[in-house]
C-alpha cells in the first residue's frame, strides 16, 4: 500500500455543490486501467473548529487544460458537525445517514474519522464512505479512461475559518 501525505493547496470549483464552501486539496490520483482500490483520509477533532458544516471528497478533472466537463462527478458528502448529519453533495440523493457517537466525544486521541475507499473493478469505482466508525453507501461511478480523482476537504466560506484537517492521507494499492 502506498500512502503520500500531502501539504493542503486551495482550490476552487465551479460545481454549485461546493460554491458555499472553502476548498483545499490533498492531491491526486491517477486510476490507472486495472483492479485497483484508493482512498483520501483526514481526521478532524468537532470541538475545536468554529465551522459548523465541512466537506470531503473524491472528485474527477478535466483529463486536458480547459476542458469542459459540465458537471463534477466523483464522491462528496458534506457533515454537519452539529447533528451529526451527513449528506450527499453531487448526485442528489439528500440524507446519506447520521454519526450516531455524539460529537463531543472525539478529541486529539480519537478525532473524526472522514476516509473514502473506492474500490475499481472493471468499469466501475464503487465507494465506501467511513465517518468515524461508520460504514455508508453511496452510488457508484463509470471509470474513464485517464481518469484523475482530486482529494478536497473544506469547511463552511461564511465562517471565515477554515476547518483543521488532520493527519491527511492519500493512498492506493492493487488487490
Amino acid at each position: 500500500m502506498k500512502f503520500a501525505m500531502h501539504t493542503a493547496a486551495p482550490l476552487t470549483s465551479s460545481e454549485m455543490a461546493f460554491v458555499t464552501f472553502d476548498l483545499l486539496s490533498f492531491g491526486e490520483i491517477l486510476v490507472p486501467d486495472h483492479p485497483l482500490r484508493f482512498g483520501f483520509q483526514v481526521d478532524i477533532v468537532p470541538s475545536q473548529n468554529a465551522c459548523r458544516q465541512i466537506v470531503i471528497g473524491l472528485v474527477s478533472k478535466p483529463r486536458e487544460a480547459g476542458e469542459s466537463t459540465g458537471r463534477t462527478h466523483g464522491f462528496a458528502v458534506r457533515v454537519d458537525l452539529e447533528t451529526g448529519e451527513i449528506w450527499d453533495l453531487l448526485n442528489d440523493s439528500g440524507l446519506v445517514g447520521w454519526i450516531e457517537r455524539p460529537m463531543s466525544s472525539f478529541t486529539d486521541e480519537e478525532p473524526l474519522l472522514l476516509n473514502w475507499e473506492v474500490d475499481h473493478h472493471g468499469a466501475a469505482l464503487i465507494p465506501r464512505l467511513q465517518i468515524a466508525n461508520e460504514v455508508f453507501l453511496y452510488p457508484a461511478l463509470l471509470y474513464t479512461d485517464g481518469m484523475v480523482m482530486e482529494t478536497l476537504a473544506g469547511s463552511e466560506s461564511e465562517s471565515g475559518v477554515q476547518a483543521s484537517f488532520l493527519h491527511p492521507a492519500v493512498w492506493k494499492e492493487s488487490f
